[in-house]
C-alpha cells in the first residue's frame, strides 16, 4: 500500500512540476527580459507577477510532494515517473505555447527520458553507513561547477540556436550539484545540531553552499526558460540534474555500482543516452518566426 501511495504522489508531483514549467515559460514571455546586469529589477518584476508566483508555488508544491514520494517508494520507481512528466510538458508547450517540435527534438527528448529511466532502474540501495572521499568530492564539485559556469558564460556571450542548450546544461549541472550539497548538508548538520544546536547548523559550509547554488540555479533557470524553448531547456535540466548526483555519488560518496551485467549495461547506457540527447537537442535549428519569438540576435543575450 505504501508503494502504491508513493507512485500516486510521484504522478501528482510530476504533473505539478511540469505544469509549473509550462506556466513559468508562458508568464516569462510576457515579462521584461531578464538581464544579468539588472537582476534587481528582474526580481521585482517576477515577485510582482501574481501569475509567476502561482507558477513557482506549484513548482515548490510539486517538489515537496516528490520528496515525500521518494520516502515512500524506491527511486527506481519515482524517478522514471518524474522523467516521464516531461512528455506532459512537451504536449503543453506545443499546444499552449506554439513551440515547434522537430524530429531531432523528439529524438533528443526521447534519448534523455530513456537515459533517466535506465539510470533509475540501475540504482543500488546503499548497504553501509554514509561515507565519502573529501578530495574526490571537492574535485568533482569544482569540476562540474566550472563546466556549468563555462556553459552559462558561453551562452551569455552568444545568441543563436545553441544558446538554450548551453543554458539547459548549465542549469542542470547546478541543480545536480545542489542535490549533492543538500545531501552533504544533512550529513554535516547532524553532529553539529547535537553539540551546538542552531549555531552549529548555521556554521555548516555545505548549508550555505547549498543555499547559494540553489538560488543561482533558480535565477539561471528563469533566464533559460525565457531565452529558450521549454521543450529543449526542461529535458536538459531534468537529464543532467539526475546524472550529476549519480556520477558524484559513485565516485566520491562511495555509493555502490550495479553488479548484475544487465544493470551495468543500463547504467552505462544512461550516461550515453543523456549526453547524446543533449547533442541531438543542440542540432535544433529554429525557423525565422521562432528566432523572433525567442529574441535570438547576436550580442543581446547578456544585455
Amino acid at each position: 500500500m505504501t508503494l502504491v501511495f508513493g507512485i500516486i504522489l510521484a504522478v501528482i508531483a510530476t504533473i505539478f512540476i511540469n505544469y509549473s514549467n509550462f506556466r513559468q515559460k508562458k508568464v516569462l514571455s510576457t515579462l521584461p527580459r531578464i538581464e544579468v546586469g539588472h537582476l534587481g529589477s528582474a526580481a521585482s518584476s517576477l515577485f510582482n507577477s501574481r501569475a509567476w508566483l502561482i507558477a513557482w508555488g506549484l513548482m515548490l508544491l510539486g517538489t515537496g510532494i516528490h520528496n515525500i514520494a521518494v520516502g515512500l517508494a524506491p527511486l527506481s520507481v519515482v524517478q522514471p515517473i518524474n522523467a516521464a512528466g516531461v512528455c506532459l510538458l512537451v504536449v503543453l508547450a506545443v499546444v499552449g505555447l506554439g513551440e515547434r517540435l522537430l524530429a531531432v527534438d523528439v529524438a533528443g527528448i526521447g534519448s534523455i527520458l530513456l537515459g533517466v529511466i535506465f539510470l533509475s532502474v540501475s540504482l543500488v540501495r546503499p548497504t553501509k553507513a554514509f561515507s565519502y572521499r573529501p578530495v574526490i568530492l571537492w574535485f568533482f564539485l569544482i569540476l562540474f561547477l566550472a563546466v556549468s559556469v563555462i556553459s552559462l558564460v558561453i551562452a551569455f556571450l552568444r545568441s543563436d540556436e545553441r544558446t538554450p542548450v548551453l543554458l539547459g546544461i548549465g542549469v542542470g549541472l547546478l541543480v545536480g550539484l545542489g542535490a549533492i550539497l543538500v545531501k552533504m548538508t544533512w550529513n554535516d548538520i547532524g553532529p553539529l545540531w547535537a553539540r551546538y544546536r542552531i549555531v552549529g547548523v548555521l556554521s555548516s559550509s555545505y548549508l550555505w553552499l547549498a543555499i547559494i547554488v540553489s538560488v543561482v540555479a533558480m535565477v539561471m533557470y528563469q533566464i533559460a526558460l525565457q531565452r529558450g524553448m521549454a521543450i529543449i531547456v526542461v529535458p536538459l535540466v531534468t537529464g543532467f540534474s539526475n546524472l550529476i548526483p549519480i556520477i558524484v555519488g559513485l565516485l566520491a560518496l562511495r555509493e555502490p555500482f550495479p553488479k548484475e551485467p544487465r544493470m551495468v549495461l543500463f547504467r552505462l547506457a544512461s550516461f550515453v543516452l543523456i549526453i547524446g540527447g543533449a547533442v541531438l537537442l543542440s542540432m535544433h535549428r529554429p525557423g525565422e518566426q521562432e528566432r523572433k519569438s525567442l529574441n535570438i540576435e547576436p550580442g543581446r543575450l547578456g544585455g
